[in-house]
């Protein structure tokens, strides 16, 4: 090593080097002096034809223009661009011809800086290397009249031209901070970008000009269609472009990859057709960017409906916009996104596991032109989980943006356990069951909300057990088929298991869909109920059950949980019920028909009838109305043939300590028109009852019958009034409260006649019944066939009266009196007398 460095010290310090080294100093010196001189005299020869110059280029400018320029300085940079020559414009201001008009200048500039190519300088040719423009504004207008400021370049002339005395080439053009404006107020187009800094160096060929521009800008507006926004609004755009123009085609293509617009990288091409006559243009997005960020960069139109849903992750997105840049009107756009495996969020919750194919075009049929009414979202192969229910829109469109209409197909299978997440415990909750959804559906779209949605298919519930808290009934193991068609809903094969009730139903709602949302006070749910047996004490106490617990706000689950909750609220419902087999307390009837309409005031029951066991028959109507744990009832009731017995026990001999239900035989024939109350258990309140009771037993038996019995033993000692049997028993009676108001009773037997007048207390309180017997013994009365002669020996001989009143423990007791009412009226026929 050392003797390397000796080496080289001996050759530094030989004669032939220090020549060397002196040569090369002196051609460096000589190098910068004759710069310093070239610079100095192109300074002079700038100095001494700057009037020249700026002549050139004055004239070079407006030889080419209709309109002014000025320049409001020229001046000229020391030794760069070296060796080519740079002049410095100043306050540069160019205005088109009918500035007046528009009031805006086609370009105002604090500086352009122009180099210029020294030896065709000096050959009189302006050949312009390059162009770096300052602190400028370029706007280009046209007003709503179509008058323009860049119609500011002198049309070309078929006629051949004199040749110049000057060329004119431009290689490199350089922009800073310099605000870009073109605006077309007659198409509603507005672009705007503040360029912090642009680079582009021109390649000229024989087919036209190609660069790279290196550009940094911020888009203040990208507007194809001002009235409804602007795409790209306030983002800084980065990146490279590749520009190419086409002599032949007159087009500009432009291709750029990962240009940076905002946060994201975007590949885009684009082609723009500058030939006279011909302004179409087109451009082709792509990219993988989020929903947030995508949405942000669309017109407001767009972006208003867009932001009102949000996706997590990024998703890959194409958008092609083509349209015309001389024609009024938005670009026809369409935009196709791809979305896996992703969370949707919506207003009304959240998506899980969310894939489906999405486009977006604003020229959905063609002809009417691109515009909102023309748009439309297209989705396919949507699936997701909206809260825990898989469900899946193999296809759907959102159609007409101004006044949105969605349609498609939606299915799903699910445990319907998972409904308890949809639908408030308020209305109905599931235990267990499976449900399949097969619908197409059609719904209007307001503020972004699903409104009023209409369905056509089917629901089908297999096995579901749940909870209907409206009228409290538990559903155990039942089967639903739901049929949704334009003018009805069908309710199919609905098995319902109360206790000892079977029941199996089907049913139809007219007009559904519309009367569900706009009007279900309205909506009458019409049932044919079938039932092989039925318990009439268990089935009043569902249907005039109501729930008197005010939901919760908090419990409520969604708009549409709240809806149907109103809608079973407020409609009726009809109850076309046959049952083969009655039972209510301790009567039994077949063939049980009746028609039911259940409304948020009360139940009505109307032509109601049924077949008793023992041949009898009823007919009857009733109304009933809740009133808090209350029920009002009205009723008219007829039954002919009846087994008198088994009807006093239904209804627990109504309250009548006196005798025993079996104590009495015999058809009977009744009408009643009776009200009153049921208590919360559905039991009569027997001091509630009010109305008439007219009835007949024929081919009848008093056995052991308590009241006779104790007449016998103060009028008939002597007869056995133990076995009583009489062809006919009637009376004619209302009811008020616990007082039995008996207008006309009659016993004909063989035993005895009796009539009866007065009242008769329920609560042992009041009893004031006058019993009148014959004494003369009717046995054979059978025998006289005349009606009239059988009804004047009846009186024949003494009659005794007797009164029923209370006695104790709830009996009663009889004594020889009348009605203080008939004792009254017989005094004064005594008097008369």
């Amino acid at each position: 090593m050392g003797n390397y460095f000796e080496s080289a010290k001996s050759f530094f310090a030989t004669k032939g080097f220090k020549r060397t080294f002196k040569i090369v100093g002196f051609f460096f010196l000589g190098l910068f002096a004759l710069i310093l001189v070239g610079a100095i005299g192109l300074r002079i020869y700038f100095e001494r034809n700057k009037t020249e110059i700026v002549s050139k280029i004055n004239a070079q400018i407006n030889e080419n223009i209709l309109g002014e320029a000025k320049i409001g300085d020229i001046g000229y940079k020391f030794l760069i661009g070296f060796p080519n020559f740079t002049v410095v414009l100043k306050d540069v201001e160019l205005k088109d011809s009918l500035i007046a008009v528009h009031k805006r200048p086609v370009l105002k500039a604090g500086e352009i800086e122009v180099r210029l190519n020294v030896l065709k300088l000096l050959r009189k040719e302006v050949s312009i290397h390059k162009i770096v423009i300052n602190d400028a504004t370029i706007d280009l207008f046209k007003d709503i009249n179509g008058v323009s400021n860049s119609n500011i370049f002198k049309p070309k002339k078929n006629k051949p031209k004199k040749e110049s005395n000057t060329t004119t080439s431009i290689d490199e053009v350089v922009l800073k901070n310099v605000n870009f404006i073109s605006e077309n107020q007659k198409g509603r187009k507005l672009f705007s970008f503040q360029i912090e800094s642009l680079k582009t160096k021109i390649e000229y060929t024989d087919q036209g000009w190609k660069t790279d521009v290196r550009i940094k800008t911020f888009a203040k507006s990208l507007a194809f269609n001002t009235k409804h926004g602007s795409f790209v609004k306030e983002k800084a755009i980065v990146g490279k472009l590749a520009v190419d123009f086409s002599n032949a085609q007159e087009k500009i293509s432009v291709v750029t990859e990962d240009l940076e617009i905002g946060d994201d990288l975007f590949d885009i091409t684009a082609h723009f057709n500058i030939g006279k006559g011909n302004s179409l243009f087109d451009i082709d997005i792509r990219t993988k960017i989020k929903w947030s960020n995508a949405y942000n960069l669309l017109s407001n139109n767009i972006s208003s409906k867009l932001n009102k849903f949000d996706l997590g992750k990024q998703l890959q997105v194409s958008c092609v916009i083509k349209g015309d840049m001389s024609v009024a009107g938005d670009p026809e756009i369409v935009v196709n996104a791809v979305i896996k495996d992703d969370q949707l969020k919506t207003s009304y919750g959240e998506v899980e596991n969310c894939s489906f194919n999405g486009k977006f075009t604003n020229n959905y049929v063609k002809g009417p032109g691109c515009n909102d009414a023309n748009s439309a979202v297209i989705i396919t192969n949507f699936k997701g989980d909206f809260r825990e229910i898989p469900i899946s829109i193999p296809s759907a469109i959102i159609n007409n943006l101004e006044k949105p209409v969605a349609t498609g197909k939606f299915n799903s299978e699910y445990e319907v356990v998972k409904l308890n997440n949809t639908i408030s415990e308020d209305l109905m909750k599931f235990s267990e069951g499976t449900a399949k959804v097969n619908l197409d559906f059609k719904v209007d779209i307001v503020n972004l909300k699903l409104n009023k949605p209409h369905f056509t298919g089917n629901i089908d519930i297999k096995n579901a057990s749940f909870y209907f808290k409206p009228k409290n009934i538990n559903f155990q193991k039942t089967d639903i088929v739901l049929h949704f068609t334009e003018k009805a809903l069908l309710i199919e094969k609905i098995k319902y298991q109360n206790k000892v009730n079977t029941v199996l139903m089907e049913g139809k709602v007219d007009n559904f869909l519309n009367l569900y949302y706009d009007a279900p006070e309205k909506m009458t749910v019409n049932w044919k109920i079938y039932s092989p047996y039925l318990d009439i004490r268990q089935t009043v106490a569902v249907l005039s059950y109501h729930d008197k617990s005010a939901p919760e706000k908090t419990k409520s689950k969604n708009h549409s949980s709240g809806q149907l909750q109103q809608v079973f609220s407020k409609s009726k419902v009809t109850l076309d019920l046959l049952v083969d087999k009655m039972a209510f307390n301790k009567m039994v009837g077949n063939k049980f028909k009746v028609n039911i309409l259940l409304s948020n005031s009360g139940l009505y029951v109307r032509n109601g009838s049924m077949q008793g066991s023992t041949g009898s028959s009823i007919s009857f109507d009733a109304q009933l109305v809740p009133k808090n744990e209350l029920a009002l009832f009205k009723s008219n009731i007829k039954v002919s043939d009846g087994e008198i017995s088994r009807f006093l026990a239904s209804f627990n001999n109504f309250g009548v300590k006196s005798f025993k239900p079996n104590d009495i035989k015999g058809k009977l024939s009744f009408n009643a028109s009776l009200s009153g109350v049921l208590n919360a258990k559905r039991d009569l309140v027997k001091s509630s009852l009010a109305g008439n009771f007219n009835f007949q037993i024929k081919n009848g038996a008093l056995v052991n019958f308590g009241p006779i019995q104790k007449i016998g033993k103060v009028a008939f000692s002597n007869r056995d009034v133990s076995n009583i049997a009489f062809s006919d028993l009637y009376g004619i009676t209302t009811v008020k409260g616990d007082v039995i108001t008996v207008k006309e009773f009659k016993i004909t037997s063989n035993v005895l006649n009796l009539d009866a007048k007065g009242t008769y207390s329920l609560s042992h309180t009041g009893t004031n019944l006058g019993v009148r017997i014959p004494l003369r013994n009717p046995k054979d009365d059978y025998k006289i066939t005349d009606a009239k002669a059988r009804e004047a020996a009846r009186y024949k001989g003494i009659v005794v009266n007797l009164l029923v009143v209370d006695g104790k423990n709830g009996e009663t007791k009889i004594k020889l009196g009348k009605v203080s009412e008939e004792a009254s009226q017989e005094k004064q026929t005594t008097k008369k007398k």
